[in-house]
């Protein structure tokens, strides 16, 4: 994986995670979710952005933590799309797995921009985690705890599929 030059930092169920923030097209404040009949669990909602429809995935189904009740001040950050990525002139890693389909994760909060970080490293074993390691691409060490570093595109890519 190339290291990401800065990344974006966003909190679920009082954990930290982070993304590469090439990745990030732009943050919603506490959107309007419309629920969908019959869709996989990992799906929220649908949100009606400007014109288009954005699929709202769940980042606790998706990572395999136990699903919170919706505390009325969540985040959305919506990811750019496949060809969104392809017009970057240096591409992050996991361009290949973005979708044409807008999609975004719901989250509790969004936290701060970080410079690129000096390491990154080993995630923790399965075993102690909990979480979906196929998802997981290090752990960050700050002075205020660690932020797990996520393979975005891994998190996105066929999330119903694997959650169905």
């Amino acid at each position: 994986m190339s290291a990401p030059t800065q990344l974006l930092t966003f909190q679920t169920q009082g954990r930290w995670y982070a993304c590469d923030l090439l990745w990030v097209r732009e943050i919603l404040r506490q959107p309007a979710l419309t629920p969908v009949d019959r869709a996989p669990p990992v799906v929220r909602g649908l949100i009606h952005l400007r014109g288009q429809i954005l699929t709202a995935l769940d980042l606790d189904h998706r990572l395999g933590l136990h699903p919170k009740t919706d505390t009325g001040s969540t985040r959305c950050i919506v990811f750019k799309t496949a060809s969104e990525l392809a017009r970057l002139a240096h591409p992050p890693a996991e361009a290949e797995l973005a979708s044409q389909d807008l999609l975004g994760l719901i989250v509790d909060a969004v936290g701060d921009i970080l410079p690129r970080p000096e390491t990154v490293l080993a995630p923790p074993p399965e075993t102690l985690s909990g979480l979906d390691h196929n998802c997981i691409a290090g752990v960050v060490p700050r002075p205020e705890g660690l932020v797990t570093l996520l393979h975005i595109g891994s998190v996105l890519s066929a999330p119903a599929a694997t959650n169905a």
